[in-house]
């Protein structure tokens, strides 16, 4: 049997003990998951990190930060990146069964804007666009502002932004 690409992990031991996601396969690393406040977001550890938004059973959204702790194999910062991003979405799929468990109805992971930006997370709600990137968060009151923001100020080009996914709230 192989072993899997993503492991949950916690140690009994230890009274303070977090979550934590093992990546098993190259580069191999430990990741703690912290559980944030939105805005605690803009708070960026030292270590390489990824935000998980994740709204739960009841509809309250949910943040975790997952930061690596421990790396086992000599590596690039963004070889451990492209696997911290896979990485939320293997934890968000543990926070779903954990509520299947329960007997809950699933909640569901925020998703990407675009595969190509991982990470990049836009969610409208009626009067507001906010936009949550690698520890920043932006809000704006017309698509266009935040459109502006995107191409200029995150220097993202046009096309990707033609095909993405908003997150939509009430």
């Amino acid at each position: 049997m192989k072993t899997p690409k993503f492991l949950i992990c916690t140690d009994p031991l230890n009274e303070e003990s977090a979550e934590m996601i093992l990546h098993s396969q190259r580069p191999r690393f430990l990741a703690q998951v912290t559980p944030i406040t939105f805005p605690e977001i803009e708070n960026r550890p030292e270590a390489q990190f990824a935000d998980a938004l994740y709204v739960n059973a009841d509809g309250v959204m949910e943040i975790y930060r997952i930061s690596v702790s421990d790396i086992y194999d000599r590596t690039e910062a963004e070889d451990i990146l492209d696997e911290l991003f896979p990485a939320t979405d293997y934890f968000c799929k543990y926070l779903q069964m954990m509520e299947k468990e329960e007997g809950l109805t699933p909640g569901f992971p925020v998703k990407d804007f675009n595969p190509e930006l991982p990470g990049l997370k836009i969610l409208h709600a009626p009067d507001l666009w906010t936009v949550v990137y690698n520890g920043m968060v932006a809000e704006f009151g017309t698509e266009e502002e935040m459109d502006d923001f995107l191409e200029v100020d995150l220097n993202i080009e046009t096309e990707l932004l033609d095909k993405g996914v908003i997150n939509q709230f009430d």
